[in-house]
């Protein structure tokens, strides 16, 4: 790959990672990828269903790129933020949430979960993973990073950070740590606004961008920048993502990295509420990015950008050298981690990796995690063996804990609740006898309102307490005001966490 060689057209669309709709390649789709050259496509969650369809999808999107594209190979990214496994139906590992492998706190894990997604995700042709989330999680009111964060201190966040960034790279999945600089410390997400970080900055240096220089001192492949605006370092308001402050002056020139600056998806309100996706485009090209995550919004939308790119550099908005360096970072990515035409097609052919997919050595990494995460609180124990029978309340989302309680329970489980959210909680006490024992399953990945828990607590202390199981798949930041009652702490409900939560309630 030879940037020389390249027409502007094919130096433009290596700049875009545009989504791909639908679980096989739409015609929309491979008009963008054979038209406008696009040098990446970004795997959605409607995208992906099972390793056999994503492959068959990842192996149509190259071919139509090294047929009628540009000749070179996609980056093929996706969110796979717990494990290859976390977007599909199954067939892969899904891990426990980044909060809960920081609860376990084990590097070797971190490490090893990084690896097995890897070597999945490769064995589906997804190539870049737009993870691992490095944002500091110290706001208990944050609406959106919550339990993708690895805790709320830069130390382990670092440190567990790194290791799962080294267990991708070390097997040839390109790591994206983000959102930078840190959208830990919010209240707001940037899905629906633009977060403001309010702080000074020597407590940014301190606290939220010392990860991201961990990262960059460990060898990151690629950062993505947030829609965030940071007052203490460019005073416009601009969001760092359109920001050349942020984008190249602190993280490019001060904080030394040359890796591959990644937009967060364009589409987000946090720009769309000020922006158009093209101007957007035009702007973070200014500001230094290199990538530009276009989840547009629409196939026009998505023409549209990338015709609003070139009309910008034919037009000298944009000059064609700015172009020329984000698409030499992006070739020299590309060759570093296999994906040339000479080699493309031996690798996509390969089934190195496939025969791993979901093989019990990595579901065996994955309960490992999960079995040093889980915290029980208040006195939590296992079930007495006395032969009574307990009632289950639990959400829809807990049904693997359901089923294999069922299993172990045998008669002893009188009942079974399903609610579609804890709010539902107080209709479904009302549905059981007040002399009845029963296990609670709360799923809920951000932190649940006070004033309910407390409501809740009131609810179990009139049943009487000691006849009550509480189970909590959800937010650390629930554990100062969960019932009174018997608790487990599971942080998330990842199939692990639910396997081993019956396990530990057992005391099997």
């Amino acid at each position: 790959m030879n940037i020389s060689n390249m027409t502007l057209e094919q130096k433009v669309g290596q700049l875009f990672a545009l989504t791909s709709k639908g679980t096989t390649v739409s015609p929309e789709t491979r008009q963008l990828v054979a038209e406008k050259k696009l040098g990446g496509v970004f795997l959605n969650i409607d995208s992906l269903q099972d390793p056999e369809q994503v492959k068959r999808l990842t192996d149509d999107l190259q071919r139509e790129a090294l047929t009628n594209g540009a000749g070179i190979p996609l980056f093929i990214s996706a969110d796979f933020v717990a494990g290859a496994g976390c977007k599909l139906k199954g067939g892969a590992v899904h891990f426990p949430k980044n909060r809960a492998i920081g609860a376990a706190g084990d590097e070797r894990l971190a490490y090893e979960s990084g690896r097995v997604t890897a070597e999945e995700s490769l064995a589906m042709g997804v190539n870049f993973n737009y993870s691992p989330v490095t944002d500091i999680n110290n706001n208990p009111d944050n609406p959106v990073i919550g339990t993708h964060s690895f805790g709320d201190d830069p130390e382990s966040v670092s440190l567990l950070a790194n290791a799962v960034i080294r267990g991708y790279q070390d097997h040839g999945l390109i790591a994206t740590a983000k959102h930078f600089p840190g959208h830990g410390d919010t209240n707001i997400d940037s899905h629906y606004d633009l977060p403001v970080l309010t702080f000074d900055r020597e407590r940014l240096e301190k606290f939220e961008l010392e990860p991201f220089r961990r990262a960059i001192a460990a060898g990151v492949e690629a950062i993505m920048i947030g829609h965030i605006s940071v007052p203490a370092l460019d005073s416009t308001g601009l969001p760092a993502s359109l920001s050349y402050e942020m984008t190249t002056r602190l993280l490019r020139e001060e904080l030394g990295f040359q890796g591959l600056i990644v937009t967060d998806g364009l589409s987000m309100k946090g720009i769309t509420n000020r922006y158009s996706m093209e101007e957007a485009c035009v702007r973070a090209l200014h500001a230094g990015a290199d990538i530009l995550l276009g989840t547009a919004r629409s196939h026009e939308e998505a023409l549209s950008m990338v015709e609003t790119v070139m009309a910008a550099v034919t037009g000298g908005d944009i000059s064609e050298a700015r172009i020329d360096e984000s698409v030499a970072r992006i070739l020299a990515v590309k060759e570093k981690y296999g994906l040339t035409r000479e080699r493309f097609a031996e690798a996509s052919s390969s089934a190195a990796g496939w025969s791993r997919l979901c093989a019990e050595p990595s579901r065996r990494v994955s309960r490992e995690i999960a079995e040093m995460a889980l915290c029980p609180l208040h006195g939590m124990t296992a079930l007495p063996a006395d032969g009574q029978p307990w009632t289950l309340i639990r959400d829809v989302k807990a049904e693997m804990f359901a089923a294999r309680l069922k299993d172990q329970l045998g008669g002893r489980l009188a009942g079974e609740v399903t609610i579609s959210s804890y709010l539902e909680l107080g209709e479904a006490l009302d549905r059981i006898g007040g002399g009845s024992r029963i296990i609670v399953a709360v799923c809920h990945n951000k932190p649940i309102d006070q004033a309910y828990l407390a409501q809740m607590n009131e609810r179990l202390r009139q049943r009487g307490g000691s006849g009550v199981r509480w189970v909590h798949f959800g937010s650390n930041y629930d554990a100062d005001h969960l019932p009174d009652v018997p608790v487990l702490l599971a942080y998330d409900h990842a199939p692990s966490l639910q396997e081993v939560a019956v396990s530990q309630l057992l005391g099997t």
